[in-house]
């Protein structure tokens, strides 16, 4: 009787361990997971975005903000132009950039996600771009897709030291700091 009653405790206490170790593996392969879907989802919108500058393509670029974005965001159809004019017919070469930051999860929506690419011009000229997107939001779909685009003209070596970064985090819109126009402190 002792020897089953051991036997069943053994059991029992191999199956609770083999329960709690698959769980934190879960959670490490879902964080895993979820690095590298929103890399792939800011790589495929940084694509697109970039295609359609170079394109020149007004409505593509409009196509990839969410409806409510394009209902928020003030004179859309004229910081589209903004933003493709200030690339003056160049082309983007290249756009490099670390791994995005993402806030959320796609149980716990919505899904933002972060870029921030380094982009190289034909024209030698280099910028960076940050691209901001909700991927998931099931209790409002209507906020998913991209809701603001940042383009400074110069780099990183260029600010000026009493540039005071962009926009906030969160907003919405389209915003275009050059040398002359950046936001001082």
């Amino acid at each position: 009787m002792k020897k089953s009653i051991f036997a069943t405790l053994c059991i029992l206490i191999i199956i609770l361990m083999a329960f709690c170790l698959s769980s934190c593996k879960n959670r490490t392969d879902e964080m895993a997971d979820l690095e590298t879907y929103t890399t792939k989802q800011m790589t495929k919108t940084k694509k697109q975005v970039i295609k359609y500058i170079n394109e020149q393509d007004k409505e593509g670029l409009k196509k990839l903000f969410s409806k409510d974005a394009q209902k928020h965001i003030e004179d859309l159809d004229g910081k589209l132009d903004q933003l493709i004019g200030a690339f003056n017919g160049n082309k983007i070469k290249s756009a490099k950039g670390r791994s995005p930051a993402f806030e959320g999860s796609a149980q716990t929506q919505p899904l933002h996600i972060y870029g921030e690419y380094h982009l190289s011009l034909n024209s030698e000229e280099k910028y960076r771009i940050y691209i901001s997107l909700c991927d998931k939001n099931d209790k409002d779909p209507d906020k998913e897709g991209v809701f603001k685009i940042e383009l400074r003209t110069f780099t990183r070596k260029e600010s000026p030291k009493d540039f005071s970064g962009g926009t906030y985090k969160d907003e919405y819109g389209i915003f275009i700091y050059t040398l002359q126009n950046y936001p001082k402190k």
